[in-house]
């Protein structure tokens, strides 16, 4: 696809065509983040023939494509266009920027907030500012006119949840959240819409770490590494389960990959720690041992375990991968399932046992809601009630 600019006769300006910029706008619009990637991903698709279009050509497609399903996103996404540039959000460091209801919105959400009642109380907001005639707001400002916002509307716990977060971002604390689960259940998803809700821009699967030790380790010196998780037991040695008098090969044979596989993820939690950067890791391999040779130092640390616990659900869930690869993999589960059950039943037990959360996946947004309300409780758990009154009154 050649690389199509926007042309702003205005600011007498270039800039390329931004797929992420334009979502973003949507999601300013009032959609939710898959339905504006979807619009975004149409709408480029659609100029993929042109070197050049104006702003107002853009605005003008984009009006179109709301109005054909989106009645109620294309008012405010005209009421938008209008008082785009009218109001700056000012931050700490002096620079200036519009204000976006969707990446207000966002943040709200990263405190278990529905997205539907952030995107109403960012309107809501940008509203009252408007009508104030305000051109510009500082951050501390605008946390505070959210606060009382949220508090009116929706009680107190949860304005607090949000002084939490906005406080717990601003210290730069690093929050790592680990997804583990069999093929099948859901985690990649997952993964995607918890780093879009929570602003995390590292993520990180254990399959594609394992991917990178398999080049840099010959299957010869490791069988272990170069076979799928749940057909490890196989590579194990016979002599070596026979000494140990263990009859289960299957789990004994993941435990052993994922004792390799540890390795790379530790190291990659620990890049991530001593960045002080947050960060989503996500993969089969996550287990309880995982953080047991990683200083997490004040980071908070939050682990799930997806799984699907109706079989025909989970079977069917692999089947409905449509990519050409995706399928030949998924021919590859099917053939293994009994052994992916059975490897699901052991590692729920074993999560069950150290205290991890479970989630049934059911419906991939309403569990990461799910997992964000636990995240938001963890850390609010941090706070004592002398800090939490602090908070409250800087911002009342």
């Amino acid at each position: 696809m050649a690389k199509l600019l926007v042309i702003d006769r205005q600011k007498e300006s270039k800039v390329p065509f931004l797929r992420g910029m334009l979502t973003r706008s949507l999601q300013d619009a009032g959609l939710d983040f898959g339905a504006a990637y979807q619009l975004a991903t149409e709408i480029r698709d659609d100029l993929d023939d042109a070197e050049e279009i104006t702003t107002m050509e853009l605005r003008e497609r984009v009006t179109e494509a709301l109005g054909e399903g989106h009645p109620n996103a294309l008012g405010r996404y005209r009421a938008a266009d209008i008082y785009r540039e009218n109001l700056q959000v000012v931050y700490s460091d002096g620079h200036t920027a519009p204000f976006s209801r969707g990446i207000h919105a966002q943040r709200m959400a990263s405190c278990s907030l529905p997205r539907k009642t952030c995107n109403a109380i960012a309107r809501m907001i940008h509203g009252k500012l408007i009508r104030e005639k305000q051109r510009q707001i500082s951050t501390p400002d605008l946390t505070a006119v959210t606060y009382r916002t949220i508090a009116k509307e929706l009680g107190r716990e949860r304005a607090d949840h949000y002084l939490i977060w906005n406080d717990f971002i601003d210290n730069d604390q690093p929050l790592l959240v680990l997804l583990g689960g069999m093929p099948g259940t859901g985690k990649s998803t997952v993964a995607t819409g918890l780093a879009n809700s929570l602003g995390v821009v590292r993520t990180q699967s254990t399959d594609m770490l394992r991917e990178v030790m398999r080049m840099l380790i010959p299957e010869r010196l490791s069988p272990l590494l170069h076979t799928s998780s749940f057909k490890a037991g196989g590579a194990v040695d016979s002599a070596e389960l026979h000494a140990l008098k263990n009859d289960d090969n299957l789990l004994y044979g993941f435990q052993r990959q994922s004792e390799l596989v540890e390795v790379a993820c530790q190291a990659v939690l620990q890049r991530a720690l001593n960045e002080r950067v947050s960060m989503i890791i996500e993969g089969v391999h996550i287990r309880p041992t995982l953080l047991h040779h990683v200083d997490t130092g004040d980071a908070v640390v939050v682990p799930f375990a997806l799984c699907v616990l109706d079989r025909e659900a989970l079977i069917s869930r692999i089947k409905g991968r449509r990519v050409r690869t995706q399928q030949r993999r998924a021919a590859r589960y099917l053939e293994k399932f009994d052994d992916i059950w059975q490897l699901q039943s052991a590692l729920l037990s074993e999560a069950d046992g150290a205290d991890i959360q479970i989630i049934n996946n059911r419906d991939s947004e309403e569990s990461v809601h799910q997992i964000i309300k636990t995240i938001t409780q963890t850390i609010a758990a941090t706070y004592d009630a002398k800090r939490l009154a602090a908070l409250r009154r800087q911002f009342q």
